[in-house]
Parts: structure tokens; C-alpha cells; sequence
């Protein structure tokens, strides 16, 4: 969501912002760390076994380790979420001398074929907790690598089977599309045609015309050599069948997305059902279809997407359980393919400590990342990655730049900033190289599945402009190693949006293709500052607010003179480099 126009998110809703947000100013949000202990615990799943090692947890005498189901909590785990299930003990995995190293080892599916990979697990002597909960993070799948290899990071949101045959025209390598939990899994009566899948001992059924649907569009762009990253949500509706009442919150502002509820046993099983089924059909081959990354939600920041809650505690444990499941089942089938976090292009302010766009709560994006990092590394560190959806501070207009000085939304300090847009998208690079934020050695994947730059009223100024700012945009993500795809949002103009100034698609409503439609084609190509170049005129800001950046000012040369609208620590002189942004071979 965006300011004060008609906003366009990542699931591609259209709604109007100008709606007083019903939290005048959130609550102040701390950002709570996990309790530190000591001692470690991995916990590895092989194909018939879990391995549990244990190492310097407690001084002296024995403790338990116990199995809990992912929304079932001890009682000293206060971090609870909206789970009910508190329990003293959970299934006994074995015994543990304190203090020593010691490896447990339990059949990794019990006598019901429930699998061990969806539990986590407590060290606990006389009622105390000494240790947890963790969860498995070495994984043995069934397959290692299924991502196709990107040439670029060139990209397109995939609104429609149509959308295709343009993103093959401009040499996309990645797609965006929209799966819709919502229709996905039945609760209860099937039709005979449903789809079937034994899941945890237990046979769920699928819905055909919405896998169908979802197989169309990903086979075709799988072999057409792009990967898929699928942004997974359930859109609202009110059949109990489909969407079942156990995987629905009771959140009356959540009006469009209805999240997904793992704090019961129902809901977390048809969670991980949901989530096995998409992993397993789209893990198999090119020919019958591949997803690379699953995007779990929609701008979480606006918390009425998922669950409407105004307490990072509470919020953050809800997501985080069905990211972590979601990441289980998905490694189980391939291991190179990740899960994704969704936000705005609010930071370190949430959007109901500034514009009030939101009609409900709202959380700051850097309290929530930094709570993800620090209880995932608690709990056992996996990859996840970042999807934020940057824009401009506003997104109707054609100069994103100079808007976003404008508004004074910004700083080049990743730690106040109040936003983070494309004019200071550099400031991910400092804050993903901290230790914490650290995956294995290396920063964090961002996928940028939802970005665009709009041709505002559409004047002739407006096309040049947008034309220029996507430019401007994806050469400086393209400096940038953990940027892994760059999804252009959108091909069309949407009607409604663009009678509001947000016009981004690539062509207008009439099927025409903008200025931009060529700069994208061949941006990351050798020809990429010819057919830029044309447009570099039509670039102009204040850097940091003060010194006007032009071409006519003649402080402008250079797409890199582009690339510094804010002052931070990132070393444009030492970082540009035009051959990151060219086809890799």
C-alpha cells in the first residue's frame, strides 16, 4: 500500500487508502529477543529418522527432551502467539545427561505417519525449561536443486496466461504469480475429480480447478525457462468447505486476506497438507512445472493481511509458525527453494506512525525483521528471504525520486529511516551484512516480486519519466548481490488505478506500449544505455534535499550520478559496475 491513491500490493488489490486508519498511532513496538541460552541443540531429519545432538545444555542430572506439534507451547514458552496448547510434557524423544554431548535418535514418523519434521522440541528437567523450543534444519530432500538459472534479474508480475507471451518478449527470467489458498484444500465433502495427497497419515483433497488453474501458469513459464515465485495467500471467503474455520482467524478488519491459522491442530494440519501439495507438484520438472520461491502473505507490515494485531509478540509468533511449516514442507521436496517475507516500503515507522493508511494495525517492518532474525536463529536459522515492496514514497508519481524528497520520508541511515524506496534501496545492503541478519556466511535473498514506476496522468512528461525512473530503479538493484529477481509490476495499466495517477504497467490500457516497454526490453542487455540513455534528462532531484541533480544542472553525467539520493555509507564509486547488470552467459 501506498499513500493517498488507490494502492496496489502484492496479491494486486485495489483499494482506497484514504480510509482514517482505526489505530491513530500503534502502540510502541520493542523489539523482544529470545532468551539466551546455553548449550546447543541441532536437530536433522534423514529420510527415516530424526537425530537429535545435544551439547553443554544444564550443569548436572537428567533432563527430558520432548516433541511438541509447532502450535503446542511448554510452560515456560511464553512466546505463544494465540495458541491455547500449553502443555508440562509433549512425546517423549528420550533422556539427556546435562551438561554433556549426547545424541538422541527417534523414528522420524510415529505409528499414525505423522512426520517428525513438523515438531519442535524442549530440553526440560523437573518443569524447567533448559533449552527450546528448536526445530529441524538439516533436512534431507528429495530433491537438491530445481531452480532454473537466471541470466538476469529482469522480471514480471504474471498477472494472467496473456501476461506470458510479453514477459517472453522481454527476455523475463522470472515470473510473479498469485495462488490463492483460499479454494485450495477441502475441509470436508470433495467433488470425485478433486486431487488427492496422503499428508501426516492423513488424505486430504484438493480442489481441481483452482490446481489446474495454478498448473497453466506455472508449467508454461517453467518451460519457458522462468522461475515462478508464487505469492501464497487465502483470499477472502465465506465457504467453510474450502477454507476451513480452524485455518481462519477471528480478525474483522482482515476484509480482503484471511491468513492462514496454524494455532490449533486442524489448522496447522491442513497447513502443512496445503503447503506439501504445492511442494511436491511443483517440484518434480520443467515439464510439469516448478515454483522457486513461495512469498508467505501479503505486506505483513499492514497486519490486517494476515492477522490484525496491534502486539509484535503475538503477531510475529503467527507468522513465523506458518513460515517455519511452510519452509518444512517445502525442503522436504526441494532444497534449494526458499520461502519469502512480504512488506511495504515502510521501515523503521509503521504506516500508522505516519500517512495512516491502514485500516488496521500496523507494525514498523525493521522491529519485525530484526524479531524473525533473532528467534529463527534461536530456534534453528534457515534461509528465508526478504520480498519488500519498495516503490516511491507515493506511488503515482513519474519522478519517483524527487517525490521521495519531497515527502521527507527518508534518511541514509538504515537504522531511522522511516522508509526504505528504491532511492535508498542501498541501505539493505548494510543492514542485511549484519551477523545477525547473516544466513550461512552471506546476506539474505531479497526478491523484489511486486516493483514499479508509474506514468502518472500519462503526458508525454510522465512516459519519459516513468521511463527513466525504471531505469534509474533497476540499475541500482542490479549493483546489488542479494537481489535475486526484480518482477516488474505491472504489464497493463489497470483502468481504475490509472484514472488515480497510478499507472505502472509497461503498456496503457489500450495495449500500447509506453517508453518504458523498450527500456525494460533490452535493460540488461549491451544495448541497455542505448535505448536508457534517451531518458537520463528527464531525471532530477535534490540529493539528500539540497543539491539539484539534472542534466541541465549538469551534476548529472551518468546513470551512476543517478544512483546517490541520499547520503549513507554505501560507495557508489566503488560498487557501480554496468556488467552486473548485462545477461549473464
Amino acid at each position: 500500500m501506498k499513500k493517498k491513491v488507490f494502492a496496489v500490493v502484492g496479491v494486486v488489490i485495489v483499494i482506497a487508502v484514504a480510509l482514517a486508519c482505526f489505530y491513530p498511532r500503534d502502540k510502541k513496538q520493542v523489539n523482544t529477543t529470545p532468551l539466551k541460552q546455553l548449550g546447543q541443540a541441532t536437530a536433522t531429519v534423514s529420510k527415516d529418522q530424526v537425530i537429535i545432538q545435544l551439547k553443554g545444555i544444564g550443569s548436572g542430572g537428567k533432563a527430558k527432551v520432548y516433541a511438541y506439534g509447532a502450535n503446542q507451547y511448554c510452560n515456560d514458552d511464553h512466546i505463544r502467539g494465540i495458541s491455547k496448547e500449553v502443555k508440562s510434557t509433549g512425546t517423549l524423544v528420550g533422556d539427556y545427561n546435562c551438561g554433556k554431548s549426547e545424541t538422541l535418535t527417534v523414528k522420524r514418523y510415529n505409528t499414525h505417519g505423522y512426520d517428525g519434521l513438523y515438531n519442535k522440541y524442549y530440553v526440560i528437567q523437573k518443569n524447567k525449561l533448559l533449552y527450546g523450543p528448536f526445530y529441524a534444519t538439516n533436512i534431507a530432500s528429495e530433491k537438491q536443486n530445481i531452480a532454473l538459472k537466471q541470466k538476469s534479474i529482469k522480471g514480471l508480475f504474471n498477472e494472467n496466461s496473456t501476461n506470458l507471451n510479453y514477459a517472453k518478449d522481454l527476455g523475463a527470467n522470472s515470473v510473479t504469480m498469485n495462488l490463492d489458498l483460499g479454494t485450495l484444500l477441502y475441509a470436508n465433502t470433495h467433488p470425485a475429480d478433486a486431487y488427492s495427497m496422503k499428508v501426516n497419515g492423513k488424505t486430504y483433497y484438493f480442489n481441481k480447478a483452482n490446481v489446474d488453474s495454478i498448473d497453466s501458469v506455472v508449467k508454461a513459464s517453467s518451460q519457458a525457462g522462468m522461475n515462478v515465485i508464487a505469492v501464497c495467500n487465502a483470499w477472502k471467503n465465506n465457504d467453510m468447505n474450502l477454507f476451513s474455520q480452524s485455518l481462519r482467524y477471528n480478525s474483522p478488519k482482515s476484509t480482503i486476506l484471511m491468513g492462514t491459522n496454524t494455532s490449533n491442530d486442524t489448522g496447522r494440519d491442513q497447513y502443512i497438507a496445503m503447503m506439501e501439495f504445492l511442494a511436491h507438484r511443483y517440484s518434480q520438472s520443467a515439464a510439469t512445472g516448478l515454483i522457486s520461491t513461495y512469498v508467505i502473505s501479503n505486506e505483513i507490515d499492514f497486519t490486517h493481511y494476515f492477522y490484525d494485531c496491534d502486539d509484535l509478540n503475538t503477531f510475529m509468533e503467527e507468522y513465523s509458525r506458518a513460515l517455519r511449516l511452510s519452509n518444512l514442507a517445502i525442503k522436504k521436496y526441494a532444497a534449494d527453494v526458499n520461502v519469502a517475507v512480504p512488506f511495504t516500503h515502510y521501515w523503521a515507522k509503521s504506516a500508522g506512525e505516519m500517512f495512516k493508511e491502514c485500516p488496521g494495525a500496523s507494525l514498523a517492518p525493521k522491529d519485525m525483521v530484526n524479531w524473525l532474525a533473532s528467534y529463527t536463529n534461536a530456534r534453528g536459522a534457515y534461509d528465508w528471504a526478504i520480498g519488500p515492496h519498495c516503490y516511491g514514497t507515493v506511488n503515482t508519481k513519474s519522478n519517483l525520486a524527487a517525490s521521495d524528497v519531497n515527502y521527507k520520508a527518508l534518511t541514509g541511515n538504515y537504522k531511522t529511516s522511516p522508509q526504505i524506496t528504491f532511492s535508498n534501496f542501498e541501505l539493505w545492503n548494510q543492514y542485511l551484512s549484519q551477523p545477525d541478519l547473516l544466513y550461512k556466511g552471506k546476506q539474505r535473498s531479497v526478491y523484489l516480486t511486486e516493483s514499479g514506476a508509474s506514468s502518472s496522468k500519462g503526458t508525454t512528461q510522465g512516459l519519459n519519466e516513468q521511463a527513466a525512473t525504471l531505469a534509474q530503479v533497476y540499475y541500482k538493484v542490479a549493483q546489488m548481490p542479494f537481489v535475486k529477481s526484480f518482477n516488474y509490476y505491472r504489464l497493463n495499466d489497470h483502468p481504475e488505478e490509472a484514472k488515480n495517477g497510478l499507472a505502472c504497467g509497461l503498456l496503457d490500457t489500450k495495449n500500447k506500449k509506453k517508453p518504458a516497454y523498450t527500456v525494460y526490453k533490452y535493460i540488461d542487455t549491451k544495448d541497455s544505455t542505448k535505448y536508457a540513455n534517451p531518458y537520463l534528462k528527464y531525471i532530477n532531484f535534490n540529493k539528500d534535499g539540497k543539491t539539484e541533480m539534472s542534466v541541465a544542472k549538469g551534476t548529472v553525467k551518468s546513470w551512476k550520478d543517478t544512483m546517490t539520493v541520499y547520503t549513507s555509507s554505501f560507495d557508489w564509486n566503488k560498487q557501480w559496475d554496468l556488467n552486473k547488470i548485462y545477461l549473464k552467459k
